[in-house]
C-alpha cells in the first residue's frame, strides 16, 4: 500500500465501527509516538456510521500523508473479515493490529520489531503437555504490556482455567515483579498485535465465522501449531481502554462453543503453574476452577503492617491478590456511603477469589446500591457454587469431569489439586 520514500518496516491496521472520537485520538498518539521505522496505516471501518466517514481519511492524510488509506465498507464484516482484508492489502512485512481504543506511549515500536528481526528465542516453562506450545523457538506473535489508565495491568497474557480464560493478573500494577517475568503464553489478544505478514497469510489470517471476539485465541493456535512461540514484551507499553465498541461481548456465547468446536483439545490449562511459578498461592475454589492468591504467612504479614485505611489503599493496589485488605476496605467504603467504590472492590474480590462468601457479600452491595446487572450475575454464581457445596453427587461429578478432560495435560501438579479435592468432597 505505502507511498513512502522508504518502504514500511510494520502496517498498523486499525478495525473500526463508530466512535470515530477514540479513532481520532488513537491515529494521534500513533502519529506522536511512532517515529523510529516507516510505517503505513490501514483503517478498516465496518460500516461506521458517525463522523468516521467524513473525518477519518483528512485526519489520517494530514498525520501520515500517502501512507494512511481507509478501507470502508457499507456493512459490519466484523473484525476478523475487516482485519484480513486490511492485511491483503498492507506492503510491510509486519503487521500490528491494533484496537482504536488504544493509545501508544513513547518507544512503543522497537521493542516489538526488535523481537522479530533479532529471532530471539523466548524463555520460560511451559505447562506439561500444553496443547502443542514449543519449549523453545522463534516469535510468531507478540504484543505489548497493555495497561489501563491507572498504570495497572489490562493484558500481559491469557491463562486458562477450568471455568474459561483469563487476562493475567489484570490489575496488578504495571512496576510489579511479575508483569517483567518471562513467561510460556498459549494466547496474546489481538487488541495489540505484531506478527510476520508471511506467518499470518500461512496460518489463514483470522477465522472469520467468530462475531468480534476469540478469533485470536484459535489464531495464537494456529501459530504454536507451527511451532513458533508468543510474547508479550513489558518494554513495549500501550494504554488500553477496553472493548469501548458497542455490543463487543454480546456474542461471546457463539464464540465459546465455536472455539470448544474447533480447537478445545488443543488448549491446556495452565493459570495454576502461572500461579505457582510466580509465587502465588494456588487452590480449587468454590467454582471448582482455580483461583490464585497470597500465602497465609503473606496475607498475615499485610495485616499486621496496615494500620489505617489509607494503609488498606496503598497495600491492596500493591497486592491484588491482599483480598483481606479490599474487604476491610470495601467495609469502610460502605458504612461511609461511597457505594459504588466499595462495590467495585467487592467485584474485583469475587473475579479473584471465587467463594460463596464472596459472592454472598457482592450481592448483597449490589442489591444496596441498586446495580441489577452486577446483583444477577452474583446471583447466577452463587447458585452454581451453593450447587456443588450442597450437592457433593454433583461437585465430585464436576470434579471428575475436569479430571478426565485434562489427563491428556500429563500434570501432576493439577491432578493433585484435583485428587484432593475429590477426597475433600469425600471426606466432607
Amino acid at each position: 500500500m505505502s507511498s513512502a520514500a522508504s518502504p514500511p518496516v510494520f502496517t498498523v491496521i486499525i478495525p473500526v465501527r463508530d466512535r470515530w472520537e477514540l479513532t481520532r485520538d488513537c491515529l494521534q498518539s500513533l502519529s506522536r509516538h511512532t517515529p523510529e521505522y516507516p510505517f503505513e496505516v490501514l483503517v478498516a471501518d465496518n460500516g461506521s456510521s458517525d463522523a468516521t466517514a467524513r473525518e477519518c481519511v483528512p485526519c489520517g492524510r494530514a498525520l501520515f500523508g500517502p501512507s494512511f488509506a481507509c478501507l470502508r465498507w457499507e456493512e459490519n464484516r466484523n473484525f476478523g473479515p475487516a482485519c484480513n482484508a486490511a492485511a491483503r492489502r498492507a506492503g510491510a512485512p509486519l503487521l500490528f493490529f491494533l484496537n482504536n481504543d488504544t493509545r501508544l506511549t513513547p518507544g512503543w515500536a522497537p521493542p516489538l520489531v526488535e523481537t522479530f528481526a533479532a529471532a530471539e528465542t523466548i524463555g520460560g516453562s511451559s505447562p506439561p503437555g500444553g496443547g502443542g506450545i514449543p519449549a523453545r523457538g522463534v516469535p510468531g506473535a507478540a504484543g505489548p504490556l497493555l495497561l489501563y489508565e491507572d498504570d495497572t495491568v489490562q493484558h500481559l497474557g491469557v491463562a486458562l482455567a477450568p471455568s474459561g480464560f483469563t487476562h493475567l493478573y489484570r490489575g496488578f500494577p504495571a512496576t510489579h515483579p511479575v508483569v517483567r517475568a518471562k513467561r510460556r503464553l498459549q494466547a496474546i489478544t489481538a487488541a495489540a498485535l505484531m506478527v510476520p505478514a508471511a506467518l499470518f497469510g500461512d496460518c489463514g489470517g483470522f477465522y472469520e465465522e467468530y462475531r468480534n471476539g476469540f478469533e485470536d485465541l484459535e489464531f495464537c493456535l494456529r501459530i504454536r501449531e507451527r511451532g513458533k512461540a508468543l510474547a508479550v514484551v513489558p518494554d513495549s507499553v500501550v494504554y488500553h481502554l477496553e472493548s469501548r465498541t458497542p455490543g463487543r461481548k454480546s456474542e461471546d456465547d457463539h464464540n465459546a462453543a465455536l472455539l470448544r468446536s474447533r480447537c478445545e483439545p488443543f488448549f491446556a490449562v495452565d493459570l495454576h503453574q502461572h500461579g505457582a511459578r510466580d509465587g502465588f498461592a494456588v487452590f480449587v475454589d468454590d467454582m471448582l476452577s482455580i483461583s490464585l492468591g497470597l500465602t497465609p504467612e503473606e496475607d498475615s504479614a499485610l495485616a499486621a503492617e496496615a494500620r489505617t485505611p489509607a494503609d488498606w489503599r496503598e497495600l491492596v493496589r500493591a497486592h491484588p491478590f491482599w483480598t483481606t485488605g479490599k474487604e476491610w476496605l470495601a467495609d469502610a467504603l460502605e458504612r461511609e456511603g461511597a457505594l459504588q467504590e466499595a462495590l467495585g472492590l467487592r467485584a474485583d474480590v469475587a473475579s479473584r477469589l471465587q467463594t460463596v462468601e464472596s459472592h454472598a457479600r457482592l450481592s448483597r452491595l449490589a442489591a444496596k446500591a441498586g446495580d441489577r446487572a452486577v446483583h444477577d450475575l452474583a446471583e447466577k454464581r452463587l447458585t452454581r457454587m451453593l450447587r456443588y457445596r450442597t450437592d457433593r453427587d454433583s461437585a465430585r461429578n464436576y470434579v471428575r469431569y475436569v479430571l478426565a478432560h485434562t489427563a491428556g495435560q500429563r500434570d501432576a501438579f493439577l491432578e493433585s489439586l484435583y485428587r484432593e479435592k475429590l477426597r475433600a468432597l469425600h471426606g466432607g
